[in-house]
Parts: structure tokens; sequence; C-alpha cells
């Protein structure tokens, strides 16, 4: 059971490849990356290493540069043509720009000294091999004429973005609620209820009033282009609108709007849901297990000790250590579940249709492979642990209640000597 609640290795084991075997550093970087859902194959040559990406590429490579005047000598080609394709990096004794120019005439993206910060390596992978963010994103037309709103979607869709079209705009509401837009492209004269009027119904409701409206209109007075921004408009396009400006004024917006998206709902340390989003994710899982009779876990994190942490290696460790315990979240636990930082050094999760059975293993799970993880702060390497608390619906069934019960759990793994997890009396 534990097992089918965790990512398999299909679907987020990232293969990195390492050498040399032999070293080491190498061998406890590979038990250190384990801990993060990668899958860290060591290598006693580095031909065999060539090999083996033309079998199979990698989502990294590791290499040793202390080897670079030895066996990597023989082999710079292939390493230059490999860096072409994935992302190589070095870890060296050396801090000289001299062993800096060496990795990166070889093709070494990266470079890191002992010991090797497995943080660091961490963010730098993710950063190499983050897949290209789509420009694309998702718009809502709102037109009544058929012909235009099919043009325009045919247009948009060629650039990537995904269209719903509504020709009544009597049903812009519904639409929206079922499809939520990152950007709505608002027609002003329509039958039945006028562009701004429309404006205004979707500004009066909260939850609507950061997606972007982008007016169209062959109007032509100016006093009402004002009028219509003033609503609420983001930006106004006179008909007929020239395709490529169409697709860079939506392109633009959307752009703006993920970026504000994300400082609102996202923590910006970790990236993880801040308190008040993940509350609002939570009231809705909670309601979706309600509807289908579903179990649903909750848990609180809280990291053990961290003030000693903050006073004893800094705040920058301190820092270092919560986005460690967030990657090893976001790394290991479903796509489906929610994960949150609740404040400070506490996190949130939401297990969807998991019984608290399965849902205190995976924790018990996580918390020890945590325990187990390097934290570095300059030369220092230390470990942490975590206290949990966890409970579920059925039990409790509302999202309040399900916090407090799970908070009151954490506490109670904390007053028996911290480094465990426990399971509310009330689940």
């Amino acid at each position: 059971m534990l097992q089918t609640h965790l990512k398999t290795a299909d679907d987020s084991l990232k293969l990195l490849y390492l050498w040399p075997a032999q070293s080491p550093d190498m061998q406890e970087a590979a038990r250190q990356l384990s801990y993060y859902g990668y899958q860290a194959n060591l290598f006693d040559s580095i031909a065999w290493l060539i090999q083996a990406c033309a079998e199979s590429a990698p989502t990294g490579i590791l290499i040793d540069c202390a080897q670079v005047c030895d066996e990597i000598s023989g082999h710079k080609d292939e390493i230059r043509a490999l860096a072409e394709r994935i992302p190589i990096a070095c870890m060296s004794d050396q801090t000289h720009i001299e062993a800096r120019l060496a990795a990166l005439r070889i093709g070494c993206k990266a470079y890191f000294t002992r010991p090797l910060d497995t943080s660091s390596l961490l963010d730098t992978l993710d950063r190499l091999t983050a897949p290209p963010q789509a420009e694309a994103g998702k718009v809502l037309i709102i037109e009544d004429s058929a012909a235009l709103a099919a043009f325009y979607a045919a247009h948009l869709n060629e650039a990537g973005f995904v269209c719903q079209v509504v020709t009544d705009p009597l049903k812009s509401l519904e639409a929206i609620h079922e499809h939520p837009p990152e950007l709505i492209l608002l027609d002003m004269n329509m039958p039945g209820a006028s562009g701004e009027e429309i404006a205004k119904v979707i500004r009066q409701q909260d939850a609507y009033l950061s997606i972007p409206i982008v007016f169209l209109s062959a109007e032509s007075d100016v006093g009402r282009q004002r009028e219509a921004m003033s609503l609420g408009g983001d930006e106004f396009l006179h008909k007929p609108i020239e395709p490529e400006h169409l697709i860079s004024a939506v392109r633009s917006r959307v752009i703006r709007y993920r970026a504000l998206r994300a400082l609102m709902v996202r923590d910006s340390l970790t990236g993880l849901l801040n308190h008040t989003s993940y509350k609002e994710r939570l009231r809705a899982e909670v309601s979706r297990a309600k509807r289908q009779n579903k179990r649903l876990s909750v848990a609180i994190i809280d990291i053990d000790h961290f003030k000693n942490v903050n006073d004893t290696y800094g705040h920058p460790a301190g820092d270092r250590v919560i986005k460690n315990l967030s990657r090893l979240l976001k790394q290991r636990l479903r796509g489906a579940d929610v994960i949150g930082r609740y404040g400070g050094e506490e996190f949130a999760l939401a297990l969807p249709d998991t019984p608290i059975e399965i849902a205190v293993n995976v924790i018990n799970g996580l918390r020890v492979s945590f325990a187990a993880i390097e934290q570095h702060a300059g030369n220092a390497i230390f470990h942490n642990t975590f206290s949990a608390g966890v409970t579920q619906l059925p039990g409790l069934m509302e999202a309040e209640a399900l916090i407090k019960a799970a908070d009151v759990a954490l506490y109670a793994s904390k007053h028996s000597g911290r480094n465990q997890v426990t399971a509310a009396a009330e689940a």
C-alpha cells in the first residue's frame, strides 16, 4: 500500500550518472540523491559512462574533475559532445580559475567544491533540467460572432494557447467557473449584455479580480474606451486586429498574470502553496472527499529544534533546511497530494484517497529519509529531524477541525520526544 501511494520509479525517478564509482564522495552523493527521488548510477570508468549515455541518456552527469588530467583527457571530445545534450557538473578540491576553466572547456555547466553540498547540486540540476516554460495559456473568448471567435481561436491555438469560446455572454460566468482562464478576450458590443456589463459582473467576484480582461471593439469613442478600462480592463484592442498583435498582447498579459498569481498563492522560499492557498485547497479536497465518499488524510509537519539551527548555523542555513524538506515532499509525494508551507518551519499536507494508516506510513518514510539527509552550512555538516501529526476524514468532517486535530497530534509527537509521527485520537 505504501508503494502505491508514493510516486513510482516511472513517474518520479530521475536518472543520474556519477563517475568514478570508487570515490567515497560519489558514493555518498548517490546515497543522498536517492532520498530526493534520483537514481544515481556509479561507473568505474568514463568510457563505460559514455557508452551508457548512448544506451540511456540520464537527466545529468556528475564527474570528479580531479581526474581531468588522467582518464578524462582521452575522452574530451566525447564528453563535449555529451555536454551538448546532457547537463554535466563536476566536483573538485580546487577553487582556482585554472581548474574551473579546465572543467568549463570539457563542457561542465556547474562546478562544485568539496564537501559536496547536495542541496546546491539539486538546485543546479533543477535549473539545468527544468522543461521550458510554455508561454501559452488558457484563454476565454467571449464574442457573439462565431466567425470572429473562430478566427481569434484559430490564431491563438496555432500559437499554443488553449481557447474556450462563448458566443452567449449570459453563459460567461458558467464558463469561467468550469474552466478558469488566464485571460479573457471580451467583445464590447454584444446582444443580451454589453462587454462593460459582463466585465462588471466578473469583477464583482473576488476569485476573478486578477484575471486579465482584454476588450475587443471597433469603438472609436475615447470616452467609452476609458470607461471600459476603468471597469478593470487591462487592454483595449481595435477591430480588425492583426493576428500578430493579438498573440503578442495575449501572451504578455498571460505571463504577467502567472507571475502575479504565483506571488499570491506560492511561498517565495519553497514554491509550495502558502498558508491561505493551502487552506483553500484543503476545503476543496474536503468537499470532494465528502461528495465521493472517499478518505482524506491531513498532516502537519514541524522541523525539530529549528531555532537551534538558526542560532548555530545562521538563517541562510535554516532556509536551506526548509528548502530541502520542501523538495523532499515534492519529489516523493504524488501530484494529487496538496503540499503547503503552513508557516515558518511548519508544513501541511492533504493526501486524497488515503486512509490514515497509509498516511502515517508514508510520512514516517519521509521522516526517516529527511533525518538521513546531510544539511550543509559552509564546511559544517549536520542533520535534522521532523515531527508530525496526522488525522483523517471521515472522522472529522471539516477542514478547520482536521487541521486542529493534526496540530494536536503534532504536539503529542513533540512532547513524546520528537522525530516521530502521531495519529490523532479523533481519527
